[in-house]
Order: structure tokens, then C-alpha cells, then sequence
């Protein structure tokens, strides 16, 4: 069984509704602040919507990690306010999220 999976059969969230539930909840207070406005360039959150795809796919812990260095290397081309201002999808928050689903 995957993470999202688990996710959605331990949430009750519809699978259909499983990328933009973890989106929302892993990304940092600021950009989830700012989403709406940032969501106007289409391609803002791309790398961060992709990582969460990769992670729903993974049916282990220590998967994640090769997800999250993926995420990194891709995040450090993505611009000024993605990678230094860190308007994005936290890898710890994720993380926590992908732990406590999978540990069970």
C-alpha cells in the first residue's frame, strides 16, 4: 500500500483530493498565506506538487529521503522566493506527515 493510500484510507480524504490536502497541509505558514497569489503563476508550485506525487507513491519511510533530495536539487533552480524566501512545501513538515502515516 502507498503513502497516499494510507493517507487517504486513515484521513477519510478522497483520493482524488489527496494532492492538494497534503500540499496544503506541508507547505510553510507564509506561502500558505500567499498560495492564492503565488498560484497565479501556474508554474510556481509545480516542483512542490510533483514531490508530493513522488512521496504518495512510496510505500516505505526510507524512500522518502530520495524524494526529498530530488526536491532540493530540483527546488535550487525554482527562483528567489522559492528557494531562499521559502515559499514552498516543507520537506520536515512532510516528513512528519509521511512518518505518522506510515508508522501505523
Amino acid at each position: 500500500m502507498t503513502f497516499a493510500e494510507k493517507y487517504c484510507a486513515k484521513t477519510g480524504v478522497h483520493p482524488t483530493d489527496y494532492e492538494a490536502t497534503v500540499f496544503r497541509h506541508s507547505l510553510r505558514p507564509v506561502a500558505r498565506f500567499l498560495r492564492f497569489s503565488l498560484n497565479l503563476n501556474s508554474n510556481y508550485f509545480a516542483a512542490d506538487r510533483e514531490f508530493i506525487r513522488g512521496v504518495g507513491r512510496i510505500s516505505r519511510l526510507d524512500e522518502f529521503h530520495s524524494e526529498a533530495v530530488d526536491f532540493a536539487h530540483y527546488s535550487e533552480g525554482q527562483g528567489f522566493c522559492h528557494r531562499t524566501l521559502k515559499w514552498r512545501v516543507s520537506r520536515e513538515r512532510l516528513r512528519r506527515i509521511v512518518r505518522a502515516t506510515l508508522k501505523e
